[in-house]
């Protein structure tokens, strides 16, 4: 099968493929695998960008599946390498179909809202031109991804509903593997080819990150893919919404806990009148399930004997990494959940979250120019390397809006909650709707943006809001509204959802 495919390939396209299929042997045989790989990803590239359909399935598999905490020798940093390659996707797939589709001014516009933002920052603030290309490049590349997106969900509303319910798969087997990381202690892979030591395991060993280097991520993750297991209610959809459910606590993210909590609440809110017994059943079944996934390891099955945590070698210079101790063991994921919600205001976490808002809101509040323009791109990192913030915590804000208003000013703020509001209220999908509340709800307690699985979530979210077009249930007090509002026409198509109408 593979022979015929290549055959029917033409010419020239054979004698390019042969030729980087040689290169590529060459530089193995010489031990330069990192040029080999370079040559493979590339010819990669060049099938994907061949087809759009291809250019739709990369960008989501780009986005969940190459972590950004391991830098395979990218000429800078992941996050932006792999933006690029993602710029480089849609950008050409939107050149691919731009004869046909042409060049829709408003999904244009609100793809270069949050850049315009940042380039207007960076002018009434400038610290040069380097800030500016570094603050509008993710937004950039971000805001022409969502507009891809939406135009090929829409061309194309069944291959948006697949991508996702094959994700869903995916994250049944995440979840395998974060239960893994926390029988062992540790996360294979990442703990070997982190770049740095806080994306491993030795940071925080009690929580899982599935292959997202980072339990914030794979907190992002697991909480989409439940809710699209939950609304789009694929064949046995069950086993991934309980599989992503075990993720949520073992990676112990509460931004996601909370994110999840108020999607849920509205899914409840909306289903109310259709809860049965054997919805409540199912239910309690899937809860069930889910606790003796997280809470059964090895030491459950021993009496009478307990092993210590692991604990960890601490380095004795600084800047080297620390190591792990022979003595490791599973983890107690169910006290770990427990410990974690038990006192949320009071621990060190929230503790440095509160410092970061102070001292953000510092930046924000010096003078008019700051509270309504910003300081300008990257200020807020340049505060951060110059300045710092001395509790040992990451260097960021670690609020999404804050860093916004601080970099881009109220100006950029408000542009942000009006695109997140206008995705909400335009989504076709009961799905997107919710992801979009979730993710809204967990980027109040990190930045975003450089996290590319984390940002795949709201990509995922804006491409079925525009793939699906079905009923889906309102509120009691929304169905009120709409009885006061004007008959539609005999002609009209009486059972179009009014959100639907309104996209």
């Amino acid at each position: 099968m593979v022979t015929d495919r290549f055959n029917s390939l033409g010419r020239p396209a054979r004698l390019v493929a042969l030729c980087l299929l040689v290169v590529a042997v060459a530089f193995l045989v010489l031990g330069r695998w990192d040029l080999a790989l370079a040559i493979g990803a590339g010819a990669l590239l060049g099938w994907v960008l061949l087809k759009p359909v291809r250019i739709t399935w990369a960008i989501f598999a780009v986005a969940f599946m190459v972590p950004v905490t391991i830098d395979l020798g990218y000429p800078t940093n992941p996050s932006y390498t792999l933006l690029l390659v993602l710029f480089v996707l849609a950008g050409w797939g939107r050149l691919h179909r731009a004869e046909r589709d042409g060049w829709p001014p408003r999904r244009i516009g609100a793809a270069l809202l949050l850049p315009f933002c940042a380039v207007l920052a960076g002018v009434l603030h400038w610290h040069g031109v380097k800030p500016v290309v570094v603050g509008v490049a993710p937004l950039l590349c971000i805001g022409v991804l969502g507009w891809h997106l939406i135009e090929e969900a829409r061309r194309d509303p069944k291959l948006i509903l697949r991508i996702a319910e094959v994700f869903t798969w995916v994250s049944v087997a995440v979840a395998a593997l974060a239960k893994y990381q926390t029988l062992t202690g540790t996360w294979p892979l990442f703990d070997q080819f982190a770049y740095d030591w806080t994306y491993t395991s030795v940071f925080d060993p009690t929580r899982a990150a599935g292959f997202f280097g980072h339990p914030i991520v794979y907190g992002s993750f697991a909480m989409a893919m439940a809710l699209v297991s939950l609304t789009i209610r694929g064949r046995y959809w069950y086993v991934p919404f309980t599989a992503n459910l075990i993720g949520l606590v073992l990676s112990g993210t509460r931004s996601a806990w909370v994110g999840t909590a108020l999607a849920l609440g509205i899914w409840l809110l909306l289903n109310v009148r259709k809860i049965a017994w054997r919805g409540v059943a199912t239910g309690v079944i899937i809860t069930v399930v889910a606790f003796a996934a997280v809470a059964v390891n090895p030491s459950t099955f021993r009496i009478g004997t307990s092993e210590p945590p692991p604990t960890w070698v601490s380095p004795t210079e600084p800047g080297t990494k620390p190591s792990p101790s022979p003595s490791t063991s599973s983890v107690d994921s169910v006290g770990v959940a427990g410990a974690r919600m038990s006192d949320p205001v009071g621990s060190a976490s929230a503790s440095a979250r509160f410092e970061r808002i102070a001292v953000a809101w510092d930046g924000i509040t010096r003078d008019w120019s700051t509270v309504i323009f910003g300081n300008g791109p990257e200020s807020s990192v340049r505060y951060l390397e110059d300045v710092g913030i001395g509790d040992g915590q990451a260097q960021v804000f670690d609020n999404t809006y804050l860093t916004i208003w601080h970099n881009f000013g109220l100006v950029g703020l408000l542009s942000l909650l009006g695109l997140l509001l206008a995705l909400f209220w335009r989504s076709r999908s009961l799905a997107g709707r919710l992801i979009i509340v979730g993710f809204a709800a967990q980027i109040f307690f990190f930045d975003v943006w450089l996290w590319l699985s984390a940002v795949g979530v709201l990509l995922l979210a804006v491409a079925l809001g525009a793939a699906e077009d079905r009923p889906w249930p309102t509120l009691p007090f929304l169905n009120g509204l709409r009885k006061r509002r004007p008959r539609a026409p005999e002609t009209s198509d009486a059972s179009t959802p009014g959100f639907a109408a309104a996209a």
